[in-house]
């Protein structure tokens, strides 16, 4: 099976080429396309996928994954199923859509331990705080909210989302992850290629 993967920024690319092959092994190949930004995948996301409906190889999947941001979840949903249709039309239910609650980071979030391996002075008890036990349900920006705790624990001024993601992201356990969205995202993975 092989899979294209459609992504919004770089961070998202980084973390995928990391947690992907520990999701689903090392049997599958995937390629991943950054759009640079959420509003430039969303425009060229029909052209896209008009192209893959010519062409698409029975043992090929897609998946389009973005950042919720503070978009209506299920608005947005629609947007991607419909942006999509054409594919589906012509290749059978071959695309997932994921959405990242609220951001990507909420993934990070949900994973302390993994912070914790090259940020050693967060507490391994943040995730028991009220506030991180559901990292989704953080309000305000998940981006945001780990560059104050990394500014908490004297780390850094201005989180370097490139670089978190590359220190983080191999350290992730994809099993054991709070994140709600990230589950989904995990589980939806591991079905399409079954």
């Amino acid at each position: 099976m092989h899979i294209e993967f459609l992504v919004e920024e770089y961070s998202t690319e980084v973390t995928l080429n990391f947690i992907v092959p520990k999701i689903i092994g090392n049997i599958h190949t995937f390629k991943i396309h950054n759009f640079q930004n959420k509003d430039r995948l969303l425009k060229k996301l029909p052209e896209r996928m008009q192209v893959y409906s010519k062409f698409i190889p029975d043992d090929w999947r897609i998946v389009i994954i973005v950042d919720q941001d503070r978009d209506n979840c299920q608005q947005l949903k629609n947007k991607l199923c419909n942006a999509s249709s054409i594919v589906t039309r012509e290749k059978g239910n071959i695309v997932l859509h994921r959405i990242a609650v609220e951001e990507l980071e909420s993934w990070f979030l949900g994973d302390v331990q993994a912070i914790r391996v090259e940020y050693e002075r967060i507490p391994a008890s943040l995730s028991q705080k009220t506030k991180f036990r559901n990292p989704d349900a953080i309000t305000g920006g998940t981006w945001e909210q780990l560059d104050r705790i990394l500014k908490q624990y004297g780390y850094q001024t201005g989180l370097q989302k490139i670089d978190f993601a590359e220190k983080v992201s191999p350290h992730m356990d994809v099993e054991n992850n709070l994140s709600r969205s990230f589950q989904i995202f995990r589980d939806g993975l591991r079905s399409i290629v079954k």
